[in-house]
């Protein structure tokens, strides 16, 4: 656990290491837009559905930092130690356990180590969040049928239903401890240890909680927001999916975003721990749960494998899963001291392996976006108004009000009219915002005081102060 945190610190600062999303922008942005509206709930007393796409799709996430920001402030930093504290617990619960250890040793090696997994760990954004909460409600599933108590079932689909609450995309994981019972119920009927009473009250109790879950998202969430929904939904949900070309996009999806490196290595793992699983026979009743939970949460995760050009994010839940049940195949080849050997080497081998990743990493580090954040704290805008999907994360220290900006979402029309802001920051074409100043007739630099510009990674960013006279100023009025 020491040596986990010991490795995460270096980072809790630094900018987003530029490998781990090549193809977008990607924590480079999201870890703003994924806690600003909660920073201005904090900072400012109210909270709006409307001014961002992110927490209407991560409700728990975002609730669960308040009270964080709260008393530390809402530094980037602070909803990085929150997600990364969270994993870290989880595995200090699988660590305690007894039955668990061996697993937990050799997830956090293999798994929290792998490459993008680890910087998603530190980052302040939801997936890591759902997966470890997936994890925790497969080992509740484990003490459930260990310890023949249906209050574990509840602690269970709980954990699930969180981590559907905590990401909306991760609505599958609410079958997870269906599929994984039902099979579990299979197994055991073939050996007469499972009985027909006991699986349908298991079900039952599942199903009630599980619902619960559902029914409050649909009715006090869904329903309550219907009309920012179904703008999120035309702006991402459509085209999301490729089932007219399914295996050509699995096929395309496999060799350019899926088997890449840090993580190709590992299905390679996987198949040998599902060998080692499968020539396993004596295997305990709380392993055999976990074993069945854990397999349903990767067929699960098999539509990823149709999704058009997924983000890094997007499939951080799929690697997680094949890094978990890689880790427990290998540890259970524990049946003769040979085996034991060769899969304490395993381990270690792709420990290194991970290391490598991490030393790289390492020597990659900049520190760009907390010298910007320093930059606008040494002005007092606290209360200032600062627009920019760029602005979400650069201006986290001065705990000014802060509003993303894309073309043609909710309630951006006339944007420097309508929210007479301080600053506006964006990148010279303004690609992040889909040209939603330009295409308004509005040219920041000319409606600027000054204007200061940044290199962030590959991205040129501007920060315009913008004049206050121009704030007086509508676009559709001006001359």
């Amino acid at each position: 656990m020491g040596l986990l945190l010991a490795l995460h610190l270096p980072f809790l600062m630094s900018d987003p290491d530029p490998v781990v999303s090549e193809l977008s922008r990607g924590p480079w942005t999201d870890e703003g837009l994924n806690t600003i509206q909660v920073r201005n709930f904090v900072n400012h007393g109210y909270l709006s559905l409307s001014e961002c796409d992110n927490l209407i799709k991560t409700p728990f996430f975002g609730f669960v930092l308040v009270p964080f920001y709260s008393l530390l402030g809402t530094d980037v930093w602070v909803g990085r130690a929150v997600v990364l504290g969270v994993v870290l617990l989880v595995v200090f619960l699988l660590l305690v356990y007894q039955p668990t250890r061996t697993f937990a040793v050799a997830f956090a090696f293999l798994g929290l180590l792998q490459f993008h997994l680890f910087h998603y760990t530190h980052y302040s954004m939801a997936e890591m969040l759902g997966v470890v909460l997936i994890l925790f409600g497969i080992f509740m599933m484990r003490l459930a049928y260990e310890k023949e108590q249906f209050s574990w079932y509840i602690l269970a689909a709980s954990a699930f239903g969180l981590a559907f609450l905590s990401n909306v995309t991760f609505a599958y994981a609410l079958f997870i401890p269906l599929i994984g019972r039902f099979f579990l119920f299979l197994s055991e009927r073939t050996r007469r240890r499972d009985t027909l009473r006991s699986f349908m009250a298991d079900i039952g109790i599942l199903i009630s909680v599980i619902s619960f879950f559902a029914a409050s998202f649909y009715f006090k969430w869904f329903l309550r927001y219907k009309d920012v929904f179904d703008v999120v939904k035309a702006n991402q949900g459509n085209n999301r999916f490729d089932l007219s070309t399914a295996w050509e996009r699995t096929q395309f999806n496999w060799d350019n975003f899926i088997a890449i490196d840090g993580i190709a290595p590992f299905f390679v793992l996987l198949a040998i721990a599902m060998l080692a699983i499968i020539r396993t026979s004596d295997r305990s009743r709380g392993d055999r749960a976990m074993l069945f939970s854990l397999l349903a949460w990767i067929v699960l995760e098999g539509h990823r494998f149709l999704l058009v050009n997924p983000p890094t994010r997007y499939l951080i839940p799929l690697f997680a899963s094949v890094l978990a049940l890689s880790a427990f195949g290998i540890t259970q080849w524990k049946d003769s001291n040979t085996r034991r050997a060769i899969g304490v080497c395993i381990i270690v081998g792709f420990s290194f392996y991970n290391l490598s990743f991490y030393q790289e990493s390492l020597a990659r580090r900049t520190f760009v976006m907390d010298e910007i954040g320093n930059y606008l704290a040494a002005s007092n805008l606290k209360e200032s108004t600062v627009l920019g999907v760029w602005a979400t994360g650069l201006a986290a220290k001065t705990e000014a009000r802060t509003l993303p900006v894309w073309n043609d979402f909710m309630n951006y029309k006339d944007p420097v009219f309508t929210y007479k802001p301080r600053l506006v920051i964006s990148e010279g074409n303004e690609a992040e915002s889909n040209l939603a100043f330009i295409s308004q007739g509005i040219n920041l630099e000319a409606i600027s005081d000054s204007v200061r510009h940044f290199d962030i990674w590959r991205y040129h960013v501007n920060i315009y102060w913008i004049s206050p006279r121009a704030c007086s100023i509508s676009s559709t009025t001006a001359p």
